[in-house]
């Protein structure tokens, strides 16, 4: 187990610094962003002067390696625009970003496993079809459009909740319902086809031949053989949410991290854009080797290479 989870952290690193690299590089190869901050009429001298003055005079390699040794040493750079930190600008933002992506996962969870089981113990009744049919059309459905509809009938037509802002408990309610329902619906159909595979299992039939309560069937024998393919998928929506935040954070105007990104992207701001992708990426990886991790003690037969011995 140790040699498992050692490999796993080095491929981990390994695709981080892949993706910093990456991003540093598309970056760069955008093109000047002085820009973005100085009218083309502003004297050469001026521009030269900003230029080294955030680092972006020197060549690309050179850049390069500043920030690989800027970052190892918890430096992610200075905002062109404000002129603060990166770090106290994302940081700033992070926590209603967490707060939304928080109650978006809490919500996902509970009612994908809940549903996606229910759907499996009534497979081919109504029930199964109406809860996959609604499950496919949340996650096939564009967010910014869900987060429209739902603007439209629960603020404008029913006037029940605000449209945009943070101030209140009922401003977190739309954006986490948008979201919500996107990640619920993936959740519900992989929940769905592990219980309906582990439901047709041997130790299954042995259970309702020894008269097992049927509680006790779905929660000690089908729920916990179930969880191995449920975990992939939460993994990866609990890795996603902080990017996949950053349209539903600005469709709502809430105050949160990605949709600094965005204004950040507008007028490429490279170290804000930079360490929010590094942390989204970050996410992504810490989430899926969590549950890398927790695979090995879901089913110790996994081996490193993915292979059951």
């Amino acid at each position: 187990m140790t040699r498992y989870i050692l490999i796993k952290i080095l491929r981990s690193v390994f695709t981080l610094w892949i993706v910093v690299s990456a991003v540093f590089l598309v970056l760069r190869a955008s093109g000047d962003p002085i820009y973005s901050v100085f009218s083309l009429g502003t004297p050469e001298a001026t521009l030269d002067v900003f230029r080294a003055k955030w680092g972006i005079d020197k060549s690309i390699f050179e850049q390069y390696l500043i920030y690989l040794n800027d970052i190892i040493h918890g430096d992610f750079g200075t905002s062109f625009f404000d002129g603060q930190p990166a770090w106290d600008l994302v940081v700033a933002r992070l926590p209603k970003t967490l707060l939304l992506g928080g109650t978006t996962f809490v919500i996902s969870v509970v009612a994908g496993v809940l549903l996606g089981a229910f759907a499996a113990l009534k497979r081919g009744t109504f029930w199964d079809r109406g809860i996959m049919t609604a499950a496919v059309a949340s996650f096939s459905m564009p967010s910014y459009f869900l987060a429209l509809m739902l603007i439209l009938f629960f603020s404008l037509e029913l006037r029940w909740l605000p449209t945009a802002g943070a101030e209140t408990w009922k401003h977190l309610i739309l954006p986490a319902t948008t979201l919500g329902l996107t990640l619920s619906g993936s959740i519900a159909r992989f929940t769905r086809s592990a219980m309906l595979e582990v439901l047709r299992k041997s130790y299954m039939r042995t259970a309702r031949a020894k008269g097992a309560p049927r509680w006790r069937q779905i929660a000690w024998h089908a729920l916990p053989n179930a969880a191995i393919p449920t975990v992939t998928v939460i993994g990866f929506q609990l890795g996603w949410l902080i990017g996949g935040s950053v349209v539903i954070e600005t469709v709502f105007a809430w105050p949160g991290a990605g949709r600094l990104f965005i204004t950040s992207v507008g007028v490429r701001d490279f170290a804000v854009v930079q360490l929010f992708i590094l942390m989204v990426a970050s996410t992504v990886i810490i989430a899926n080797l969590l549950v890398d991790i927790l695979y090995g003690y879901l089913d110790p037969r996994i081996s490193v290479t993915g292979d059951n011995k």
